[in-house]
């Protein structure tokens, strides 16, 4: 007699919506590192977190939810990535710093021609099932076919090599060393010439 498995469930990749401001913020705290989606939430994670809840709900910085792909298993909202064109940049780099008195990146991450795939974070259950994946490509098919882009960058943290590896299996290859919130990375290009 067979074994009966429950068939894998179906993601779903949507555009950000107001109502998903919520998770976006988590997910940027996430991928800085900041939160993990398993604790409460300290004074310093609050504090940030209720900063990046009014950052995400505008449309004119650069994590706006506009700028968001959520992926769902189910109903369940289970991470997201934040990308944005670079012509945005500078713009919106302003206006999303100017609330931590000006603290962000040292150096630009992202500059006009290019597609830039910024943030990029999943509950722990989603982790190893290819949604993050599945978000990157989403979105490198979007900007490509909607925008017009054949240019993406990201930044890798030069601390985690399985990780640049990761990325140069997705055809990135290593730009240049930036600092971002004092830390150093890796800027990765991918170029579909």
């Amino acid at each position: 007699m067979p074994i009966e498995t429950e068939p894998a469930p179906e993601i779903t990749i949507l555009r950000g919506t107001p109502e998903m401001v919520p998770l976006i913020a988590k997910c940027a705290m996430a991928a800085i590192e900041r939160y993990d989606f398993a604790d409460d939430m300290d004074d310093d994670q609050s504090e940030l977190y209720d900063w990046l809840l009014d950052i995400c709900g505008r449309t004119d910085t650069l994590y706006s939810y506009r700028n968001a792909l959520v992926a769902k298993v189910g109903d369940e909202v289970v991470g997201c990535l934040i990308s944005y064109p670079g012509e945005d940049y500078e713009t919106k780099r302003t206006t999303t710093f100017a609330a931590l008195d000006g603290a962000g990146p040292s150096d630009t991450e992202t500059v006009p021609g290019e597609y830039y795939l910024d943030t990029l974070a999943l509950i722990p259950a989603a982790r190893g099932h290819r949604i993050g994946l599945r978000l990157m490509e989403n979105a490198i098919d979007y900007a490509t076919r909607e925008l017009g882009y054949d240019r993406f960058t990201l930044l890798v943290d030069v601390d985690k090599p399985r990780l640049e590896t990761y990325y140069t299996m997705l055809d990135f290859q290593r730009d240049a060393r930036v600092h971002f919130m004092g830390h150093p990375y890796y800027r990765m290009v991918r170029s579909q010439k």
